[in-house]
Parts: C-alpha cells; structure tokens; sequence
C-alpha cells in the first residue's frame, strides 16, 4: 500500500511540474500560413499574411521571436528594437504591421512571388525556453494562356491534337481525352522561361477512322501538389464524313423512288 501512495504522489508531483513548466515556459499556440496562394494576373496582388501567435510565461526573459524561410531567416522581433527584416525578403516584408496588428508574430509579405513557395518556420526563445512551428506554402500563378486544337492533318488520314498551357508555377501535368479515352501516346514538351514560370504542350495523332463525328476532345491541366485545374473541350466534326453520310442518304432515297417507280 505505501509503495503505491509513493508512485501516486510521484505521479502527481510530475504532473505539477509539468504544468509549471507550460506555464512558466514560451510557446507557440497557433501557427497562420496559407497552403497556397494565388497571384491574380489581372491585379496587384494582395499582400501575403502570416502569423504566429504566442503565449510567455510572466517569468520569461530575453523574449526573440524569428521567421525563417528554408531555414533562412527573414524577420526577427525583440522587444528593445521591434521587428525587422532580413534576406532576401528585406524589401518584401512590412516592418510597420505589428503597431497596426499588436502581435510579434505578424508579418506581412509585399508582392508575393513565385519564389516565395517553400517552408516558413516560426521559432521563439527566451533564456529559459523555446519552441517552434513550420508550415508549408505554395505559391501558385494561373495560366496566361490555355489553348485545345483538333484538326485533320495534311495526310487527311489522321487527325491532329494539341493542347498548350503557358506561364503557370508549379509545374503542369496535361492529358488529353476523346470521348472517355485518355491517350498516353503524347509527345510532350515541357519549358521554364528565365522568370521560373512552366510552359507545355502536348501533341498527338489519331487515325481518323477511330474517330466518330461528332467526338468530344478534352485537353485537362494540373499544377502539382496543387488542387488547382482547368480543362477546354471541343469537339472535332468530320466535314468529308458527313458529305459522305448525306450522299449515301441521298444515294437510298433515290434507289428507294426508282424501285417504287419501277413496281407501279
């Protein structure tokens, strides 16, 4: 019986202990980065937001709070100066938003860009403790310019297919569809201009004879690690094929008038 009031006592005495740390000890208690963000084409974009909340024990002393970018750091915060900006997003950050905001642990990112995809660290110490978060962000610019053709090629034996998406970060995957086939015979070209930013196109042939008219061609996109996705149809009409259905028509018609003609 004593040996079990010793090991509840113990058990409770750590569990004090445990709660004054916390308590008594820095932390992070919320952690605000977006998972993607979207730079609008047709305006400036709005200024990227993020934020770190955080609780001190009344004890704690010598109080710094940083950002970090990959592990680079970007911003830090200390009571005695306030916060300022540091790297390469010296320029980018506004130092000014915590007397709008209030919190440390606010920064704002002027003109976000698509090198700006990456982990964002927040990690706060004093003398006695520390902590810190991470979160992922994917920056993510839409296409300036997406684009399906089906035409019959110069052979007239087979019909040609392609599909382009331009200017788009991350990277694209393109496929290409007619009815409910996806085709994986596709030659691909895949470019990244100077800025960084991903172009592709995907070129096909089908023989025309596989394809029906009138057929449904889809040509979808997905950037990677990304919900985000667009898709252009058309649909491919074959103009001989057609000519061709009214002639036979026609040609039934009026074998039918001749045989009715003939039996009268």
């Amino acid at each position: 019986m004593a040996g079990w009031r010793g090991r509840g006592l113990c058990a409770t005495l750590l569990a004090w202990l445990t709660l004054l740390t916390v308590t008594q000890s820095v932390r992070i208690t919320n952690l605000r980065v977006p998972h993607t963000y979207t730079l609008e084409r047709d305006h400036e974009p709005d200024p990227l937001v993020l934020d770190c909340e955080v609780e001190i024990g009344p004890r704690e002393q010598g109080f710094v709070l940083k950002w970090l970018f990959n592990n680079h750091s970007i911003y830090q915060w200390i009571p005695s100066v306030k916060g300022f900006a540091m790297g390469f997003m010296k320029s980018k950050i506004d130092t000014k938003i915590f007397t709008m905001e209030g919190s440390p642990g606010v920064i704002s990112i002027k003109n976000p860009d698509w090198n700006m995809t990456g982990e964002y660290t927040c990690a706060v110490q004093t003398f006695e403790s520390t902590d810190k978060r991470s979160a992922r962000l994917q920056i993510i610019v839409p296409e300036s310019y997406f684009t399906l053709e089906a035409r019959v090629g110069n052979s007239r034996a087979d019909v040609d297919i392609m599909c382009t998406v331009q200017h788009v970060f991350p990277q694209p995957m393109l496929s290409v569809m007619f009815d409910t086939h996806i085709l994986d015979s596709v030659l691909t070209q895949l470019d990244q201009d100077p800025s960084g930013l991903y172009s592709m196109t995907v070129r096909t042939r089908i023989p025309r004879e596989h394809l029906d008219s009138p057929t449904p061609i889809t040509c979808a996109f997905i950037l990677v690690g990304t919900n985000y996705t667009k898709r252009r149809e058309t649909i491919f009409y074959d103009k001989a094929s057609t000519i061709q259905r009214k002639w036979t028509t026609v040609a039934v018609v009026m074998s039918s008038i001749a045989s009715l003609a003939l039996s009268s």
